[in-house]
């Protein structure tokens, strides 16, 4: 259970930050620093889901990683 419980909360985490981001157009509060280390984190994950052929730690950390990637598009999108 909690092999499907923690890639699902991970794949959601940033979910509210996203649509935040889009819905007011305000990043100014964001950090690109921040975005970048949970890119790095998604890449980690997603290699180590892929080495220890883990199927729900891939696809989580590949949900998690567009989901990170739509949050550094709006940043780029709106950042003045």
């Amino acid at each position: 259970m909690v092999a499907i419980l923690a890639p699902l909360c991970n794949m959601i985490q940033m979910m509210p930050q996203v649509y935040k981001t889009f819905h007011t157009r305000n990043v100014r509060d964001l950090s690109l620093l921040s975005i970048g280390l949970l890119l790095l984190t998604n890449i980690l994950w997603i290699l180590h889901g892929y080495f220890i052929q883990d199927t729900p730690l891939l696809v989580s950390g590949l949900v998690s990683m567009c989901v990170n990637l739509l949050l550094l598009a709006g940043y780029l999108q709106y950042k003045k």
